[in-house]
């Protein structure tokens, strides 16, 4: 799977809270629609008074968002399509988070067995 994983920070008008939400009640319905190709996903969000991890420096992002297609012309064919840049999902994206601070990494996933 060819996936894009996105580091977002929220736009400074929203709480934590509220950022949240508004990515699960408005912003992803809105993605998932647009982007026809997509088979996975997912967002992962801070957990309240839990820190970084003992391991290394944390990541002080307010959410991490992946997006994943079965290949790589499947997520361009998406990704630059009219249906997906439109007016609305621009302002959504605008609405949810400081686009001048987002991140964002394509990567391949690789599964690991885990039985």
């Amino acid at each position: 799977m060819i996936k894009s994983v996105s580091l977002l920070f929220r736009n400074p008008a929203l709480s934590p809270e509220e950022f949240r939400a508004y990515w699960e009640n408005v912003h992803a319905p809105l993605v998932k629609r647009l982007l026809p190709g997509l088979v996975h996903y997912c967002g992962s969000f801070p957990v309240p008074g839990v820190g970084a991890s003992p391991h290394g420096g944390g990541i002080e992002c307010d959410g991490i968002i992946e997006l994943g297609w079965p290949d790589l012309a499947t997520m361009n064919r998406d990704m630059a399509s009219p249906a997906f840049n439109t007016p609305e999902r621009v302002a959504s994206s605008a609405r949810l988070m400081d686009l001048s601070r987002t991140m964002v990494r394509v990567v391949e996933e690789v599964k690991i067995d885990l039985s």
